[in-house]
């Protein structure tokens, strides 16, 4: 039985750990089939993909897309789809590009609560490609002293609703299922529980998206249940992963779960190979 894990991130967007590092615990860890879903952007793949290879891991392409649907975050995982596509390529350049423009505004606003950071200290948190998310501002901010963990960050600074709080700019998911669709690829909903309401997820159905990441290892079962019987009802691709990032948890789960075997037959709806 192949041991698989198709949602990982490493330090090309908001994870810790290298691209090669990654690989590496997946050897150690008994990982046959992995896939790097960093955000917005495939370098960390690219970077990869032959000392992949060369280990004996087989590493499907993928990517994970920041998209909003109903003012709300939607992420969008593709696989398998064309990594010279010029419209994903700018689909995701633009999205990247719109990252460090937000940065600044959300270290001005804490600036003015008077939350002295600036952008040069969060930059050198960022990962190889300088990708600035807001966990690069909390780390920041906590290494500062102004709060003890992420969550007091986010709940009290920069979190949705706080009075730090920068929307980021991101396409409609409908846009982002047709580029990849056109790119060859298939789109898959991220751990579809976090939508928090099934009609979203049918528009999402309803615009064609391909999948659902069913087996999504911080789920629990009866989570797991409800969504294999959604994509079940309407042909859907299952997935799974653990959307690894290299902290705390995610370490604990990193090794211990896998996918089933069964998601590498789906993927290959893919038109791209």
């Amino acid at each position: 039985m192949k041991k698989i894990d198709l949602h990982i991130h490493t330090n090309y967007s908001d994870g810790l750990y290298s691209p090669e590092e990654v690989v590496q615990l997946a050897i150690e860890r008994g990982y046959d089939v992995i896939s790097i879903t960093d955000h917005d952007n495939i370098d960390g793949f690219l970077q990869v993909k032959d000392y992949a290879a060369d280990q004996g891991i087989t590493l499907i392409p993928g990517v994970e897309i920041s998209t909003v649907h109903r003012n709300r975050d939607v992420h969008i995982l593709a696989y398998n789809f064309d990594l010279e596509n010029a419209a994903l390529l700018d689909l995701m350049k633009r999205i990247y590009d719109s990252r460090y423009g937000r940065a600044e505004t959300i270290i001005q606003k804490l600036n003015e609560r008077g939350i002295k950071i600036d952008i040069e200290k969060v930059k050198s948190y960022a990962g190889r490609n300088n990708y600035l998310g807001r966990p690069h501002i909390a780390r920041a901010m906590i290494e500062a002293g102004y709060c003890s963990d992420k969550y007091e960050v986010f709940d009290n600074h920069i979190g949705e609703h706080c009075y730090a709080y920068v929307p980021k700019y991101a396409p409609s998911s409908e846009k982002a299922i047709k580029t990849i669709q056109e790119a060859g690829g298939v789109s898959i909903l991220a751990h579809p529980y976090t939508m928090g309401d099934d009609r979203l997820i049918y528009e999402l159905i309803a615009y064609g998206i391909d999948g659902l990441e069913v087996f999504y290892a911080k789920s629990n079962d009866e989570t797991v249940y409800h969504y294999n019987e959604i994509a079940q009802e309407n042909n859907l691709i299952r997935t799974g992963g653990s959307d690894f990032h290299g902290e705390g948890y995610d370490l604990e789960i990193f090794g211990h779960y896998t996918a089933p075997e069964s998601v590498l037959a789906e993927l290959k709806r893919g038109s791209y190979e």
